[in-house]
């Protein structure tokens, strides 16, 4: 029973040793740091993209949980740029102001954000685990 049962958990995890966790962890941090450059890559391809003014512009921002965003912030004076979600009221707001081909960039750089915050997220959330996991290991 328990060797079936071991051989059916093992199946379900992507390492079968603690070797195998560090190594995952290892590969994880590795593909959030390609996410991180990608996240910048995509905030300067904005700025390329949009000249000045702009209402909105991407923003990367790391938080002390190492949790890394990129971001819409609102123009404004060093520390007064609000951050802005463009499917909120307010960005809904600065995209009604916009000419139809400005509304489809501002929503493809919007959707690319989406999916770079979540691949960051996933990996973050995984590493965590998997310390935790290590640790509860003893």
């Amino acid at each position: 029973m328990a060797s079936d049962f071991e051989q059916r958990l093992h199946v379900m995890l992507p390492f079968s040793t603690r070797q195998g966790v560090w190594r995952r962890i290892a590969v994880l941090e590795s593909e959030m740091t390609q996410v991180v450059r990608l996240m910048n890559d995509c905030a300067g391809a904005f700025r390329q993209v949009l000249a000045e003014p702009r209402e909105l512009y991407l923003n990367v921002q790391q938080v002390r949980s190492l949790t890394v965003y990129i971001r819409w912030r609102r123009r404004g004076v060093r520390g007064q740029q609000a951050y802005c979600l463009l499917n909120s009221p307010a960005g809904q707001a600065v995209l009604l102001r916009q000419a139809p081909e400005l509304q489809q960039c501002y929503r493809q750089f919007d959707h690319w954000a989406l999916a770079l915050n979540l691949a960051h997220s996933l990996r973050l959330n995984e590493i965590r685990r998997l310390k935790k996991y290590l640790k509860d290991l003893g």
